[in-house]
């Protein structure tokens, strides 16, 4: 070996023990991210979170031991002017004591449910500073066996010199091995690792640039303006930063918009009102068909018409009433709850058996299924309301939650007072749903209240599907039953079978149900799983069968893994229903007719839920097929313009055949 290879092997056998040791965290990192979660993952989607651990925890590591190296420093000043030998030594007690000191805290910081994030998350650091002294004597002691070998021999033993490096690729692709036999839908692994590496090295270049950019204009702000030298390191990131933050800040701007275009957009299924007069946008409505958004014209329009409903039922029927008031109608949610109420009034809800509020997603989706089962299970005899509180996906709706709780809370206010002012035996059952976003905003109009909330509003039965997360209301139910629900009206389940198993009296009582599957990451996703344990991830009774035996959370990784999970979580098809995921409609029929206590035998059922899937799929149809007629007469029409404005000589350009 050259005595240049050699000069160069023991350069990189004397690295900072910190960058190694970050080195080894990103490697680990790497076998951490194949955990299987709630959902299967797409190759590429598995190869952005490889890449993305590796660079985070890389991060994290690198800020973990620099924090080490900042309180040595301040203990023991000077420890930089020490020879190497004696900065090893003192390396290796610094990180001892992180070790020793991260584990107490973590002990005094023992887990508690329902516990605070705050005391979460100092737990996570304590475990993050644990973890960073463990690498470091890890790190350490390799390093001890190099020096031992080149005492003995003189010369530097290349297998050694990437230790720490091969350690970790070592006991990742051991993880990636044991994920690999438990998953019942693993990821490529070669063709993942390889992206991923592609990912971490774009992200790492990014990374590279930014300290290079923030060095620079911290050296100017040191030079120009020497009063603010102590603020110059974070000025300086501050200001690398920054153009990053515009173009995301202008990335989700532009999101918005287009989404809140989409939602108001004319479909071209859908350019017609409605004929029906029970239903807003029609002849009796005073709701402006063009304020109805694009959810809310296929709500209406969707409608079944009575023929319809006694095929299915064999009984006679009427006409069904819905209303939708949607985020064009009017500019304030008292405006938008007035007009709400009087399309009640005017179409008739009051006069039905049922009179059923129902939470719209973010984009203002009402599930059809709920209110197609309503509709056959009553013949019709129902009246359906709906509010939109925004135009974009739930997930981009978060910052909405507050309109939604606002109109919901109004809305209910005034349809028990209308319903109050109606004899008792004239009374329409009043029930509600909320199905995700929807479900977490009409939960929110009862936070701290219980189901005494639902008493006070009038409603009678609920159903709740999936259930964000971050609902508090759901939370205090599930933390403290017997002051939330004394009477044990509240249930959540997964599945029929799971209603089946449970005890006839509980069935009896519950008037209040949450339809949560195990493996729907929105009943599970919030930011505090970066830091904080959940219940549905720890061993025990609320440990989420989803998840296979053995994976466990850890920080970061498992808030990376759970947010590809709801990217996942609403792949449908049209027309074949599915209990997976966010998907519901497998099971909502049934659990439609079990929450607002609908009649119904089993043969009735089955009719229904075929003609469910029959609609879906028919409507599913009927729009592409409109979208692909329009688009191409535009094509169409593009080309004759062309060719007409190409020949002057023609008068006027040709006529499209009917």
């Amino acid at each position: 070996m050259g005595e240049r290879l050699q000069q160069l092997l023991r350069r990189v056998s004397e690295r900072d023990i910190d960058d190694r040791a970050a080195t080894l965290a990103a490697t680990l990192a790497v076998g951490q991210s194949f955990a299987p979660s709630l959902l299967p993952r797409k190759p590429a989607q598995q190869a952005v979170l490889t890449g993305l651990s590796a660079v985070v925890l890389y991060g994290v590591s690198r800020a973990s031991q620099a924090l080490i190296d900042t309180l040595t420093e301040r203990a023991l000043p000077g420890g930089d002017e020490q020879s190497v030998s004696n900065r090893r030594v003192l390396g290796v007690v610094a990180h001892g004591v992180a070790l020793g000191a991260g584990v107490a805290a973590q002990r005094a910081l023992s887990r508690r449910r329902g516990e605070p994030v705050k005391r979460a998350a100092a737990r996570t650091a304590a475990w993050q500073i644990a973890t960073a002294g463990g690498l470091g004597l890890t790190i350490a002691g390799l390093q001890a066996g190099v020096d031992l070998t080149v005492g003995r021999t003189g010369k530097v033993p290349t297998s050694l010199i990437p230790a720490g490096f091969l350690l970790g690729a070592s006991v990742a692709s051991a993880e990636i091995i044991w994920y690999r036999r438990r998953a019942p839908h693993p990821v490529p692994m070669v063709s993942s690792i390889g992206q991923g590496v592609a990912v971490m090295t774009g992200v790492s270049v990014l990374a590279a640039l930014e300290r290079r950019v923030a060095g620079g204009v911290s050296a100017w702000v040191r030079r120009a303006t020497p009063g603010f030298a102590g603020l110059a390191e974070p000025i300086g990131h501050v200001m690398a930063l920054a153009p990053y933050g515009i173009l995301m800040w202008l990335g989700l701007e532009a999101v918005y918009r287009r989404t809140e275009l989409g939602g108001a957009a004319v479909e071209y299924a859908y350019q017609v009102p409605p004929g029906a007069s029970t239903v807003s946008g029609g002849p009796r409505s005073s709701v402006d068909w063009k304020s109805l958004g694009r959810e809310g014209r296929r709500f209406v329009n969707m409608v079944l018409p009575a023929e319809e409903i006694s095929d299915v039922t064999g009984a006679p029927a009427k006409d069904p009433v819905r209303v939708f008031v949607g985020l064009g109608t009017a500019a304030t949610v008292d405006a938008r709850v007035s007009i709400a109420m009087d399309e009640l009034e005017t179409l008739g809800a009051f006069e039905r058996s049922v009179l059923c509020l129902a939470a719209p997603t973010g984009t203002g989706y009402v599930n059809y299924v709920v209110t197609e089962t309503l509709e056959y299970l009553t013949g019709g005899d129902c009246a359906t309301i709906a509010l939109q509180y925004s135009l974009r996906p739930s997930f981009l709706s978060l910052d909405r939650v507050h309109l939604g709780r606002e109109q919901n809370r109004a809305l209910l206010h005034a349809i028990n007072g209308r319903l109050r002012a109606i004899p008792v035996a004239q009374r329409p059952k009043f029930v509600a749903v909320g199905e995700s976003l929807g479900a977490f905003t009409l939960q929110d109009a009862f936070l701290h209240e219980g189901t005494a909330g639902l008493h006070r509003a009038g409603i009678s039965r609920a159903l709740f599907v999936g259930t964000p997360a971050e609902s508090k209301w759901a939370e205090q139910w599930r933390l403290d039953p017997e002051r939330t629900d004394p009477d044990s009206e509240v249930v959540e389940i997964a599945s029929y079978t799971e209603w089946l198993e449970l005890s006839e009296q509980r069935r009896r009582s519950a008037r209040f149900i949450l339809l949560s599957h195990h493996d729907d990451p929105i009943t599970k996703y919030r930011p505090a799983l970066a830091v904080q344990a959940p219940d549905w991830m720890a061993d025990g009774p609320n440990r989420s069968p989803a998840l296979i035996e053995g994976v466990r959370w850890r920080p970061i990784t498992s808030f990376m893994l759970t947010t590809v999970d709801v990217l996942n979580a609403s792949d449908v098809v049209p027309g074949r229903f599915a209990a997976r995921g966010h998907d519901y409609r497998a099971d909502l029929g049934r659990f439609t007719q079990i929450a607002f206590d609908l009649p119904g035998d089993g043969a009735l059922m089955g009719r229904v839920e075929r003609a469910l899937r029959r609609r879906e799929l028919t409507w599913a149809e009927r729009r592409l097929v409109a979208e692909q007629v329009a688009q191409a007469k535009e094509s169409i029409s593009r080309q004759l313009k062309s060719w007409t404005t190409a020949d002057a000589s023609l008068d006027a350009p040709a006529t499209l055949p009917a």
